[in-house]
Protein backbone atom coordinates (compact mmCIF):
# COMPACT_ATOMS: atom_id res chain seq x y z
CA UNK A 1 0.00 0.00 0.00
CA UNK A 2 1.36 3.39 -0.99
CA UNK A 3 1.81 6.17 1.55
CA UNK A 4 1.50 8.70 -1.27
CA UNK A 5 -1.86 10.52 -1.04
CA UNK A 6 -3.52 12.78 -3.55
CA UNK A 7 -5.33 15.50 -1.61
CA UNK A 8 -7.81 17.86 -3.24
CA UNK A 9 -8.37 21.25 -1.63
CA UNK A 10 -11.31 23.19 -3.04
CA UNK A 11 -10.40 26.84 -3.31
CA UNK A 12 -12.34 29.88 -4.46
CA UNK A 13 -10.17 32.69 -3.15
CA UNK A 14 -12.29 33.30 -0.05
CA UNK A 15 -10.78 33.21 3.41
CA UNK A 16 -13.08 30.24 4.12
CA UNK A 17 -11.37 28.20 1.42
CA UNK A 18 -7.93 29.22 2.64
CA UNK A 19 -8.99 28.00 6.11
CA UNK A 20 -9.25 24.52 4.57
CA UNK A 21 -5.64 24.85 3.38
CA UNK A 22 -4.52 25.99 6.84
CA UNK A 23 -6.42 23.11 8.45
CA UNK A 24 -4.69 20.67 6.11
CA UNK A 25 -1.28 22.15 7.00
CA UNK A 26 -1.97 21.89 10.74
CA UNK A 27 -3.65 18.50 10.95
CA UNK A 28 -3.44 16.31 7.86
CA UNK A 29 -0.19 17.25 6.07
CA UNK A 30 2.24 14.57 4.94
CA UNK A 31 5.40 15.40 3.02
CA UNK A 32 4.58 12.73 0.44
CA UNK A 33 1.13 14.18 -0.39
CA UNK A 34 0.39 15.66 -3.77
CA UNK A 35 -1.92 18.67 -3.43
CA UNK A 36 -4.51 19.36 -6.09
CA UNK A 37 -6.36 22.66 -5.92
CA UNK A 38 -9.76 22.78 -7.61
CA UNK A 39 -11.22 26.13 -8.64
CA UNK A 40 -14.62 26.61 -10.28
CA UNK A 41 -14.25 29.85 -12.23
CA UNK A 42 -17.55 31.64 -12.74
CA UNK A 43 -18.04 31.97 -16.49
CA UNK A 44 -18.90 35.44 -17.74
CA UNK A 45 -22.55 35.84 -18.59
CA UNK A 46 -23.46 36.26 -22.22
CA UNK A 47 -24.60 39.71 -23.19
CA UNK A 48 -28.15 39.66 -24.47
CA UNK A 49 -30.36 42.33 -25.86
CA UNK A 50 -27.88 45.14 -25.41
CA UNK A 51 -28.41 46.42 -28.90
CA UNK A 52 -24.68 46.22 -29.50
CA UNK A 53 -23.39 44.67 -32.66
CA UNK A 54 -22.37 41.03 -32.67
CA UNK A 55 -18.74 42.12 -33.02
CA UNK A 56 -18.96 44.40 -29.97
CA UNK A 57 -20.63 41.66 -27.89
CA UNK A 58 -18.02 39.12 -29.00
CA UNK A 59 -15.19 41.50 -28.07
CA UNK A 60 -16.80 42.24 -24.70
CA UNK A 61 -17.17 38.52 -23.98
CA UNK A 62 -13.55 37.88 -24.97
CA UNK A 63 -12.50 40.64 -22.57
CA UNK A 64 -14.49 39.05 -19.74
CA UNK A 65 -12.88 35.68 -20.50
CA UNK A 66 -9.41 37.28 -20.30
CA UNK A 67 -10.37 38.76 -16.91
CA UNK A 68 -11.55 35.33 -15.69
CA UNK A 69 -8.25 33.77 -16.79
CA UNK A 70 -6.33 36.55 -15.03
CA UNK A 71 -8.32 35.98 -11.80
CA UNK A 72 -7.40 32.30 -12.00
CA UNK A 73 -3.70 33.14 -12.41
CA UNK A 74 -3.84 35.54 -9.46
CA UNK A 75 -5.53 32.87 -7.33
CA UNK A 76 -2.81 30.39 -8.30
CA UNK A 77 -0.18 32.90 -7.12
CA UNK A 78 -2.04 33.43 -3.82
CA UNK A 79 -2.19 29.66 -3.29
CA UNK A 80 1.55 29.24 -3.93
CA UNK A 81 2.30 32.11 -1.56
CA UNK A 82 0.03 30.71 1.16
CA UNK A 83 1.58 27.24 0.77
CA UNK A 84 5.06 28.74 1.24
CA UNK A 85 3.94 30.63 4.36
CA UNK A 86 2.46 27.42 5.77
CA UNK A 87 5.66 25.49 5.02
CA UNK A 88 4.01 23.24 2.45
CA UNK A 89 6.49 22.16 -0.19
CA UNK A 90 4.42 19.35 -1.66
CA UNK A 91 3.99 18.83 -5.37
CA UNK A 92 0.95 20.85 -6.38
CA UNK A 93 -1.45 21.04 -9.27
CA UNK A 94 -4.04 23.75 -9.96
CA UNK A 95 -7.18 22.67 -11.84
CA UNK A 96 -9.51 25.42 -13.02
CA UNK A 97 -12.84 24.72 -14.72
CA UNK A 98 -15.37 27.22 -16.01
CA UNK A 99 -18.60 26.55 -14.16
CA UNK A 100 -21.09 28.32 -11.94
CA UNK A 101 -21.57 25.03 -10.04
CA UNK A 102 -18.63 24.47 -7.68
CA UNK A 103 -19.92 21.20 -6.19
CA UNK A 104 -19.94 19.22 -9.45
CA UNK A 105 -16.54 20.70 -10.39
CA UNK A 106 -15.00 19.50 -7.11
CA UNK A 107 -16.50 16.02 -7.50
CA UNK A 108 -15.38 15.79 -11.15
CA UNK A 109 -11.83 16.93 -10.37
CA UNK A 110 -11.66 14.46 -7.47
CA UNK A 111 -12.66 11.65 -9.82
CA UNK A 112 -10.44 12.78 -12.72
CA UNK A 113 -7.40 13.16 -10.46
CA UNK A 114 -8.05 9.96 -8.43
CA UNK A 115 -7.79 11.79 -5.12
CA UNK A 116 -7.81 10.10 -1.73
CA UNK A 117 -9.08 13.00 0.38
CA UNK A 118 -11.05 16.23 -0.16
CA UNK A 119 -10.90 19.34 2.02
CA UNK A 120 -13.15 22.35 1.62
CA UNK A 121 -14.21 25.31 3.68
CA UNK A 122 -17.76 25.92 4.80
CA UNK A 123 -19.37 29.30 4.32
CA UNK A 124 -21.51 28.75 7.41
CA UNK A 125 -24.90 29.47 5.86
CA UNK A 126 -27.83 29.01 8.22
CA UNK A 127 -29.98 25.89 8.08
CA UNK A 128 -32.85 27.52 6.18
CA UNK A 129 -30.64 29.08 3.52
CA UNK A 130 -28.66 25.86 3.11
CA UNK A 131 -31.92 23.87 2.81
CA UNK A 132 -33.32 26.19 0.15
CA UNK A 133 -30.15 26.86 -1.82
CA UNK A 134 -28.15 23.76 -1.08
CA UNK A 135 -24.48 24.03 -0.36
CA UNK A 136 -21.27 23.06 -2.03
CA UNK A 137 -20.16 21.02 0.99
CA UNK A 138 -23.48 19.13 1.10
CA UNK A 139 -23.16 18.35 -2.60
CA UNK A 140 -19.58 17.11 -2.25
CA UNK A 141 -20.38 15.02 0.84
CA UNK A 142 -23.23 13.27 -0.98
CA UNK A 143 -21.59 12.79 -4.38
CA UNK A 144 -17.83 12.36 -3.96
CA UNK A 145 -17.89 9.02 -2.12
CA UNK A 146 -14.47 9.84 -0.66
CA UNK A 147 -13.22 10.90 2.75
CA UNK A 148 -14.10 14.60 2.92
CA UNK A 149 -13.25 17.19 5.56
CA UNK A 150 -15.46 20.28 5.75
CA UNK A 151 -13.66 22.99 7.71
CA UNK A 152 -15.99 25.33 9.65
CA UNK A 153 -16.03 28.93 8.53
CA UNK A 154 -14.72 30.34 11.79
CA UNK A 155 -13.23 29.16 15.05
CA UNK A 156 -16.12 30.78 16.95
CA UNK A 157 -18.77 28.91 14.99
CA UNK A 158 -17.05 25.59 15.59
CA UNK A 159 -16.94 26.24 19.34
CA UNK A 160 -20.59 27.28 19.51
CA UNK A 161 -21.64 24.33 17.34
CA UNK A 162 -19.70 21.92 19.55
CA UNK A 163 -21.11 23.53 22.69
CA UNK A 164 -24.69 23.23 21.46
CA UNK A 165 -24.14 19.56 20.51
CA UNK A 166 -22.70 18.87 23.98
CA UNK A 167 -25.62 20.70 25.59
CA UNK A 168 -28.12 18.76 23.49
CA UNK A 169 -26.44 15.44 24.35
CA UNK A 170 -26.39 16.32 28.05
CA UNK A 171 -30.11 17.20 27.90
CA UNK A 172 -30.96 13.87 26.26
CA UNK A 173 -28.92 11.96 28.85
CA UNK A 174 -30.60 13.88 31.65
CA UNK A 175 -34.13 13.23 30.35
CA UNK A 176 -33.32 9.55 29.73
CA UNK A 177 -31.96 9.16 33.27
CA UNK A 178 -35.03 10.83 34.80
CA UNK A 179 -37.37 8.41 32.98
CA UNK A 180 -35.61 5.36 34.48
Amino acid sequence: MSTHRRVLIAIDGSENSFMALSYYAQTAHRESDQLIFAYAAEPPSLLRGTGASLLAETEAYAGMMREAVERGKELGQRIRSRCQRLGLHNATKFVEKLSSQAGPVIVDVAKDESVDLILLGSRGHGTLRRTILGSVSDYVLHHAHLPTIVVPFSEGSRKSSTASRKSSTASRKSSTASRH
